[in-house]
C-alpha cells in the first residue's frame, strides 16, 4: 500500500513537532515538514523541506504549490490560525485537502469579536462593550485582547477609564467582563458528519512561552459537555479544535476564543490514548473516525528537549556491557542504549561487544543475556575478554568506528591509543536519530 504524503506547514512549531511525532510512524502516511528556515523539525522528521519563503512573501504561492505538485503532496495539515486562514481559502486551487475546518470557520474563530457574534446570546459568552462607548463603562476592571490574537499576548486586565485611554487603536481589541475564576482548555473533535466525537478538557498549572508546561485532564462534566455541543451546534467545525474557558464572578463558565489549529498540549489527549492528529488524517481520508479513549487522569510536563546532529559518520560501533548496556548493578537493561543499537542495527552499523562480564561477575554471558532477555543476535561480534586483556588490542576496525563505554579509563585508553571517538552512556543521546 503506497502511503500518502502529509505536510506539516508550517514546521515550526511546538504543536508542529507534536503532529509529526503522532504520524511518522503510521504505515498509511507519510509526513513531510514543511518551513521557511531550519527548524526542530529536522531533528524528528526525515522528510524536510525548510526553504519555503515566508507565507506573506509574494512567491509563496507559486512556491507552494510547485512544492505540493512535486512531492505529490495529498494532505496539509496547517499548524497556526495564519496558514489555515491561507490555505482553506485556496483549497480547491490547489486540489488537495486542508485538514482543518472550513475556510468561514477558521475565519470566525481567528477573530473574537465573530466568534462572540457567531454565538450571541449564549450564557456563556461574556459581556463584551463596544470601543466607541467606552465613557459608558462603570464596572471595571475589564478584560481587553487583540481581536485577532491568539493566547495572552497583549492581553491586559483594564482598572479604569482613564488606562482605557492610554491605549492606541482600541478599535482593534475586543473588551470584556473580567473574568477572575480558572481557566480551561477543552481539546474537541467534530467527524465528517458534524458530531462531536471526543472531548477533553485540562487545566493547566504551569506554563512555558505561552504553552502550558505542566497540566492534567479533569472531568468532562455537563457543564463542559453543554457548552461544547451549543459551538459546535453553530460554527461547522471538522477535525480538531479546542476553546478556553474561564470562570466569571459567579463561577460560571465563559468564553475566551475557540481555535480550529492543535493546541500546543493536546498531547495531554495522546495520553489517554486518542491520537488526534491521526483522527484527523482517518476522517479527512475517508477512513472510519473512531476514539478509544482509557480513563484515567494524565499529568503531562514539558522541558526542553537537546536533539542533536554531529559531524561524524561511523558505520561500526564497538559498545561495553556492564553498566552500559546493562543497567542497576547488572539486573537490568538500559533502554536507551538498547534502543540506540537496534537503531543501529536497522541503519546496517556493525555492533561489536566487548566485555569482561564472566570474569567480573562469574557468569556466562550467554546466561546473563538469558535473564534479561538480551538476543545475541543483536551484535555481529561478541568479543569476551579476561580481567587483565585491554579492549585497545582487540579493535581492529578503527576509521568509521566509535567506543561507547561508561568507563572514563576505558575512554581514556582508547582514545589515547587509537584516536577513536568514544562516548559515555551520559552524552550517548547526541548519537540518536530521533526521526524514527
Amino acid at each position: 500500500m503506497a502511503k500518502k504524503n502529509v505536510l506539516i506547514f508550517p514546521s515550526a512549531t511546538y504543536p508542529a513537532i507534536q503532529i509529526i511525532d503522532c504520524l511518522k510512524n503510521n504505515p498509511r502516511f507519510h509526513v513531510i515538514a514543511g518551513g521557511s528556515y531550519p527548524n526542530h523539525a529536522e531533528m524528528v522528521c526525515d522528510d524536510v523541506v525548510d526553504d519555503l519563503p515566508y507565507i506573506i512573501a509574494p512567491e509563496f504561492w507559486v512556491e507552494f504549490k510547485r512544492l505540493i505538485k512535486d512531492r505529490k503532496i495529498e494532505f496539509v495539515i496547517p499548524t497556526d490560525e495564519t496558514a489555515a486562514m491561507f490555505l482553506k481559502e485556496r483549497e480547491e486551487e490547489l486540489s488537495i485537502v486542508v485538514v482543518c475546518s472550513p475556510y468561514e470557520t477558521t475565519k470566525l474563530c481567528r477573530y473574537k469579536s465573530l466568534t462572540y457574534q457567531a454565538l450571541e446570546g449564549e450564557k456563556y459568552v461574556p459581556v463584551t462593550y463596544k470601543s466607541e462607548l467606552i465613557n459608558e463603562i462603570e464596572d471595571f476592571p475589564i478584560f481587553i485582547k487583540p481581536d485577532s490574537g491568539q493566547g495572552s499576548k497583549g492581553a491586559a486586565v483594564i482598572k479604569s477609564k482613564e488606562q482605557i485611554s492610554e491605549i492606541d487603536n482600541l478599535e482593534d481589541y475586543v473588551l470584556c467582563e473580567y473574568l477572575p475564576g480558572e481557566e480551561y482548555t477543552v481539546d474537541c473533535f467534530t467527524d465528517k458528519d458534524g458530531n462531536v466525537i471526543f472531548c477533553n478538557p485540562r487545566v493547566r498549572t504551569r506554563l512555558m512561552n505561552g504553552i502550558t508546561a505542566r497540566g492534567h485532564n479533569i472531568e468532562l462534566t455537563s457543564e463542559f459537555d453543554e457548552i461544547v455541543h451549543s459551538i459546535n451546534s453553530k460554527i461547522k467545525f471538522r477535525g480538531y479544535w479546542y476553546l478556553q474557558l474561564k470562570r466569571d464572578r459567579n463561577d460560571k463558565l465563559k468564553l475566551l476564543e475557540i481555535c480550529t489549529r492543535f493546541a500546543g498540549s493536546f498531547a495531554i489527549s495522546k495520553g489517554k490514548g486518542v491520537n488526534l492528529p491521526l483522527l484527523a488524517m482517518c476522517d479527512f481520508s475517508g477512513l472510519p473516525a473512531k476514539v478509544i479513549q482509557n480513563d484515567y487522569v494524565v499529568e503531562c510536563d514539558k522541558t526542553y528537549i537537546d536533539r542533536y546532529k554531529i559531524a561524524l559518520e561511523y558505520k561500526h560501533v564497538y559498545v561495553d556491557y556492564d553498566d552500559t548496556i546493562t543497567t542497576r548493578e547488572g539486573m537490568a537493561v538500559n533502554p536507551y542504549v538498547i534502543a540506540y543499537l537496534y537503531e543501529c542495527k536497522y541503519k546496517g552499523i556493525k555492533l561489536s561487544l566487548i566485555t569482561r562480564h564472566k570474569d567480573t561477575f562469574h557468569e556466562d554471558l550467554q546466561d546473563s543475556f538469558k535473564r534479561l532477555s538480551i538476543s545475541g543476535g543483536l551484535f555481529d561480534e561478541i568479543i569476551e575478554l579476561k580481567w587483565n586483556e585491554n579492549k585497545r588490542d582487540v579493535i581492529k576496525d578503527i576509521d568509521g568506528s566509535i567506543f561507547l563505554d561508561n568507563s572514563f579509563k576505558e575512554r581514556e585508553e582508547i582514545k589515547e591509543a587509537l584516536g577513536m571517538p568514544v562516548f559515555d552512556i551520559s552524552n550517548m543521546d547526541c548519537l540518536f536519530d530521533w526521526r524514527f
